[in-house]
């Protein structure tokens, strides 16, 4: 079951009559600038249509009025399918926040957009091509790093034995919803640490479920001074990574890695 917080609509754009394949979920908060470049990639997608899913997590700035100027210039763009912005009456933090976007969804495919990333054109057609060709969970390609720390994340193969040492893979991609939903979207972590991608892949190997790799840069990740892995919570897995794993110990059947080795065969 999905938790669902509170909200009221700020933009609707009901479904046109063509079926989209894939929602884009974006949350928001303090990034209403950086949410409308995140949708202005959207439209520049080759996937022929897009329901959007925008949830703000109550800003406390200017992002909502800033996002519904955008969707009330934009809106009408024959990309979206469908459009769903929204806004928490109180401010939740990201696992509510995508989980309240997951309830909004009803395409077969959902992909996990924060407001500060982008995605080149081909991406959602691409992977979209690559998760129905392999049958598999979800699919994943590879993120250029942009701004305070460049370079490439994601490369590697979907590898479940990894995951015990830590996460590898980004939350930059395309999942099965009936999955999302199956699983009951995003755990709330505790002291807001910021593992919910983690968490979620290795609910993934619990259960045997895998990714498809697609060896191809297709979208864009902004490490900046706000991002979380720069902020208080890489500062408390940092010096706190025993609580951390005995919480991820609690809550997955995989054995975990994080402050020790494995014991020798």
């Amino acid at each position: 079951m999905i938790l669902v917080q509170p909200f009221e609509m700020m933009f609707d754009k009901p479904p046109t009559g063509s079926d989209a394949q894939i929602s884009v979920l974006i949350s928001c908060y303090k990034y209403g600038k950086e949410a409308t470049e995140a949708l202005a990639s959207l439209q520049r997608q080759t996937e022929p249509k897009i329901n959007v899913v925008l949830v703000d997590d109550h800003s406390p700035d200017d992002s909502v009025a800033i996002l519904t100027k955008w969707f009330a210039a934009h809106g009408d763009d024959k990309k979206f399918e469908r459009i769903t912005f929204v806004r928490h009456l109180k401010n939740h933090r990201a696992s509510q926040t995508r989980n309240t976007a997951l309830s909004l969804v009803s395409t077969p495919y959902t992909f996990i957009l924060d407001a500060d990333n982008l995605l080149y054109p081909r991406a959602l057609k691409t992977l979209r091509e690559a998760l129905e060709t392999s049958g598999y969970a979800m699919a994943y390609s590879l993120v250029e790093k942009f701004g305070l720390e460049p370079g490439i994340l994601n490369n590697s193969l979907w590898i479940p034995e990894k995951f015990s040492y830590g996460n590898y893979i980004d939350m930059l991609a395309l999942i099965r919803t009936e999955v999302l939903k199956e699983l009951g979207g995003f755990r709330l972590m505790p002291k807001d640490f910021g593992w919910e991608d983690y968490d979620l892949w290795c609910s993934f190997v619990d259960r045997g479920l895998k990714g498809c790799h697609v060896p191809q840069i297709l979208c864009r990740y902004y490490v900046h001074e706000g991002s979380i892995t720069q902020t208080s919570a890489k500062d408390f897995t940092q010096h706190h990574l025993e609580e951390v794993q005995k919480d991820f110990e609690a809550h997955h059947s995989m054995p975990f890695y994080l402050v020790s080795k494995p014991p020798s065969s």
